[in-house]
């Protein structure tokens, strides 16, 4: 009889062991780091904060905002790189910190390889801009023919910055050519715009569409295939003549590589989740961003096109920013 107490008792301190490794490794079992590597305020700080205010719920954990911006965010890039792969670091990324910095920074230890992506999130278009006068393009078609009649510039937020690349790319496929005028930010970009210094520039809905509703500057065209719902009167790239040109920002979050599938799979589905939310909707609406609504696998498709575009021309003008 005290034999088989002692065995029963055994069986259930092993019992109690293994249930107590199983609930450890339930994932998540504690709170959650979202980097994200631009400062409080900014664009991506707004639309990050924002996803992570749902996605605690949806994972049942909280998600802490850790700012950690500098070095054109390979500060913040490099710190989830050496983060365990286990899901509870995660970095808010996107197109120019994925495929751009890498390449024109000699500092930035980390590329797209370091890290899994793990849910989509959002896809920022841009839009050829121009100053809203009489003698200033009123179509992509004005804009080359202006362009090939005599040389002229193009302003951009800086060197290297998706202002300048986006309209390095157009350039191209247009076949004609402009000088680059690199600005401090898209503010000071803007402001010669209007005053005539430089004939367009290339740049995101989020930043230029105060300007566009106040009557200062003109959209030519919008990035991508399909018009933006806020500008159903003005024409797509695709529209224009330039199909294929898809001249925008994508991110999403991001992992340590070597995370877990099944951790992967869990964040992915509870952000998913989390971009269904009426508020987060009407505030990725209200900033021109759009949800980018579509799996990870097809993140991860989209991720490679994107790297596809970009680190050619990158590599073509040979831009070095140390």
């Amino acid at each position: 009889m005290r034999f088989s107490n002692l065995r029963a008792g055994l069986a259930a301190v092993f019992l109690g062991a293994a249930l107590s490794a199983v609930a450890a490794d339930v994932f998540p079992s504690r709170p959650i780091t979202l980097v994200i590597t631009q400062g409080p305020g900014s664009g991506s700080d707004v639309l990050g904060r924002l996803v992570a205010n749902y996605l605690s719920p949806a994972l049942g954990q909280p998600v802490v905002v850790d700012n950690r911006a500098g070095a054109g965010g390979i500060i913040g890039h490099q710190s989830v790189m050496g983060a365990a792969p286990d899901g509870y670091t995660l970095v808010f990324s996107s197109t120019a910190a994925l495929f751009v910095v890498p390449i024109i920074n000699s500092n930035a230890r980390y590329t797209l390889a370091d890290f899994v992506p793990v849910a989509p999130v959002m896809r920022a278009p841009f839009a050829v801009l121009v100053a809203n006068t009489p003698g200033a393009p009123k179509t992509i078609a004005e804009l080359t023919t202006q362009l090939r009649a005599k040389p002229q510039s193009f302003a951009s937020s800086g060197v290297g910055s998706m202002t300048h690349l986006g309209s390095e790319l157009l350039l191209r496929r247009a076949g004609v050519q402009a000088t680059h005028i690199p600005y401090r930010g898209s503010v000071a970009a803007f402001n010669d715009l209007i005053g005539g210094q430089v004939l367009f520039t290339t740049d995101s809905l989020t930043a230029s569409m105060s300007l566009i509703r106040s009557g200062k500057l003109r959209v030519l065209a919008v990035s991508g295939n399909g018009r933006a719902a806020s500008l159903p009167d003005v024409p797509s790239l695709a529209e224009a003549g330039m199909p294929g040109l898809d001249i925008a920002v994508i991110g999403g979050l991001f992992a340590p590589k070597g995370t877990p599938r099944e951790i992967v799979d869990k964040i992915a589905a509870a952000t998913a989740k989390a971009l269904q939310a009426p508020e987060v909707q009407q505030r990725f609406a209200s900033l021109e961003t759009n949800l980018l609504s579509v799996s990870t696998a097809t993140f991860v498709d989209m991720l490679r096109q994107e790297a596809a575009v970009w680190e050619p021309l990158v590599r073509q003008l040979n831009i070095k920013v140390d």
